[in-house]
C-alpha cells in the first residue's frame, strides 16, 4: 500500500530524486541512535570514572540533564523550521522547504531517544552499579517502594505499558494513513497555497491526534518503569510536545483567525473526552483510513 502524500513530498524535494529521498530519514535515524548512545554513556560515566568527584555528585541528575540537553536541541531544530520560514522563502523560494526539512526531521528523531530513555532502567546499565544510592532509588519502580510484590509490580506495569503502547502506535498509524506523509512533514507550512483544510471527524475529538499518539508512547514508557526517572523524563517529553503545539497553533491562528481560537476552546489538544470515545476508536479502525 502506497503511503498517501508521497508524490507531493517528492515534488517539494527535487534535490532528492528516486531512492535518494531515503537519505533524509536515514540521517535522522542515525542521529537518533547516536543521541540514545549519548544518553546511556552519560548515565554510566560516574560508574566508570568513580574517582571524579563532580561526576559522582551529579550522577542522580545526569539522566535528567542529558534528556533536557537532547530535548533542547530537538526543540531548537523544530523551532527553526517555523521561525526561519519567511527568511528562507525570501532567499531560496520553493527550495526553502528542501533546505529546512532535514533539520526538522532530525529534531523529530531526537525525541525518539528521549522516549527510549524513559523505557531504560538506569540502575541496571552495565558495566557497574550506580555509585550513588539516590540513583538506584530514582530508578526503582514506585509500586515496589509502596510494597507491591515483585510479580504484581511487574505485571501491573507491563499490562498498563503494553496497552498504552499499542494504543499510541495505532493513533500514529491512523494519522499517517489519514493525513498523508506530506501533511505530517508540514509541507503546508512552506506551501500554504497548496494545503487543504482537514475536516476529518477526528478533529472534532482532539486537536492534535499525532501528538496525542506521541504522548501515549511517552506514558507507556513512564508506566514501563514507573520510576522517578521515567516520570520526570515523560514530563520533559510532554513539555517538548506542548512547546511544538504552541508553535503550530500560532501559525493556525494566523491562517484561520478567530475561528481557530473558538475551535481551540471547544476541542481538547491531547486527550479524548468520554463522550467522544466512539469517534476516537472509529479513527483507529483500518476501514476508516
Amino acid at each position: 500500500m502506497k503511503l498517501k502524500g508521497v508524490e507531493k513530498l517528492r515534488e517539494k524535494l527535487p534535490g532528492y530524486p528516486g531512492r535518494k529521498i531515503f537519505v533524509i530519514p536515514l540521517e535522522a535515524l542515525v542521529i537518533a541512535i547516536l543521541a540514545y548512545i549519548f544518553l546511556i554513556v552519560l548515565d554510566i560515566l560516574p560508574r566508570v570514572f568513580s574517582d571524579v568527584f563532580i561526576l559522582v555528585t551529579l550522577e542522580p541528575v545526569l539522566p535528567l540533564l542529558g534528556t533536557l540537553f537532547i530535548g533542547a536541541i530537538a526543540s531548537w531544530l523544530l523551532g527553526r523550521v517555523w521561525s526561519k520560514r519567511d527568511s528562507m522563502k525570501s532567499e531560496y523560494g520553493d527550495l526553502a522547504y528542501q533546505k529546512m526539512i532535514p533539520g526538522g526531521l532530525i529534531g523529530i528523531a531526537l525525541i525518539i531517544p528521549i522516549v527510549f530513555h524513559a523505557f531504560t532502567s538506569v540502575r541496571s546499565l552495565p558495566p557497574l552499579r550506580p555509585v550513588e544510592d539516590l540513583t538506584i532509588q530514582f530508578s526503582r519502580s514506585i509500586l515496589s517502594i509502596l510494597g507491591l510484590t515483585e510479580g504484581l509490580d511487574i505485571g501491573v506495569r507491563m499490562v498498563l505499558s503494553g496497552f498504552i503502547l499499542i494504543l499510541g502506535m495505532l493513533v500514529i498509524r491512523s494519522s499517517f494513513l489519514t493525513f498523508g506523509i506530506d501533511y505530517m512533514t508540514v509541507v503546508y507550512l512552506y506551501f500554504p497555497e497548496e494545503s487543504e483544510l482537514q475536516e476529518h471527524e477526528i478533529y472534532s475529538v482532539v486537536r492534535h491526534p499525532t501528538y496525542m499518539g506521541a504522548v501515549l508512547l511517552g506514558v507507556s514508557a513512564m508506566f514501563f518503569r514507573f520510576s522517578v526517572y521515567s516520570i520526570l523524563i515523560c514530563a520533559i517529553f510532554y513539555l517538548l510536545l506542548r512547546i511544538q503545539i504552541r508553535r503550530e497553533e500560532i501559525e493556525l491562528i494566523e491562517r484561520f483567525g478567530e475561528g481557530y481560537r473558538e475551535y481551540r476552546e471547544r476541542i481538547p489538544a491531547l486527550h479524548v473526552r468520554f463522550r467522544d470515545f466512539r469517534k476516537f476508536f472509529n479513527f483507529l479502525s483500518p476501514k476508516q483510513n
